[in-house]
């Protein structure tokens, strides 16, 4: 395919936000934005006709959040929120197979409604800080990738889809020179509604979703200087294309890091060595959802060692 276009885009998005304490403990927030985006193609290609064109996209989202504070150390909250998003230019640009220059015509923007409700807050005896969220969503129109024979992506709109999910957060200072942190994140993103190309792909996963994450990960100072961290990531195992027939499979990544803060007259130097996958793991760090020919996989490096050297001159 050959394309040349000139691509103009105007965006103009005001918004407002009214925070309210209806009690000592009690406040209530409301807000909404209003979107509105032109986009303009101007063909330079003419040999296949004046494919110019415009898009006019416009919605606004209102939102509203209630906040409880049980104590000074414990909040529990509640929002529902609208958001709007527009494709941007490159995702209406590239068109399915066989379409020639200007935008998608087809390509609609996405909608999302979502509830959540959470809790947050710190336990000063223990020196623990705390976040837990749960959440609902319903996404229409989310943009779908696919790719065509020259490998260029191109979108499609899902019908309606479902997201939900669960957000956990623990971060610990047991002593004043380590800091640790635990995070873990649940989503469960489902078509509720597709159809494409023939095929109906309701009730399977969204492509590039892991249902499981977790991170764990530390760092220790010392008091002459020596800094050192470590982290450990994992990943569920998840679909890459829409009929969930292609998975891209679970993996765990350690990676360790220690440097050094060191003066010397006016100039601070900070040596440092790491090391990225540990442990040698062998994963795809990314992959292409509904990729040409099942090349959905896009492969991480082995065991990386790197050392390196900050300086920085000022007077101390």
């Amino acid at each position: 395919m050959s394309l040349s276009q000139l691509e103009n885009v105007l965006s103009v998005a005001p918004f407002a936000q009214v925070s309210v304490a209806l009690r000592p403990r009690w406040r209530v927030t409301a807000g909404a934005r209003y979107d509105y985006y032109t986009f303009e193609a101007i063909d330079r290609f003419l040999s296949d006709g004046n494919q110019s064109g415009q898009r006019i996209m416009h919605a606004a989202s209102p939102k509203v959040g209630l906040v409880y504070s049980a104590s000074d150390a414990l909040n529990v909250y509640t929002n529902y929120a609208t958001a709007y998003q527009t494709p941007v230019t490159v995702e209406l640009s590239n068109r399915p197979p066989g379409q020639g220059g200007g935008f998608n015509q087809d390509l609609q923007p996405a909608t999302l409604r979502t509830v959540e409700a959470g809790a947050r807050g710190f336990l000063a005896a223990s020196q623990l800080r705390y976040e837990l969220v749960g959440y609902a969503s319903t996404l229409q129109n989310a943009f779908v990738p696919f790719q065509r024979p020259d490998e260029q992506t191109y979108y499609v709109n899902a019908g309606e889809s479902s997201r939900h999910g669960v957000e956990a957060l623990l971060e610990w200072t047991p002593v004043a020179r380590l800091k640790t942190r635990v995070a873990y994140t649940y989503q469960d993103f489902t078509f509720a509604r597709f159809v494409t190309g023939g095929f109906d792909y309701a009730g399977k996963h969204e492509p590039g979703t892991p249902p499981h994450q977790l991170f764990v990960g530390g760092t220790y100072q010392t008091s002459f200087g020596l800094r050192s961290s470590a982290q450990f990531r994992w990943v569920d195992a998840y679909p890459v294309n829409n009929a969930n027939t292609f998975s891209n499979w679970a993996y765990r990544v350690v990676d360790v890091r220690a440097g050094l803060d060191r003066k010397w007259k006016r100039v601070s130097l900070r040596p440092f060595v790491g090391i990225d996958n540990l442990f040698n793991e062998r994963y795809n760090s990314s992959t292409t959802p509904n990729a040409v020919g099942s090349r959905f996989f896009e492969p991480a490096p082995d065991r990386a060692v790197y050392v390196g050297m900050t300086m920085g001159a000022g007077i101390f």
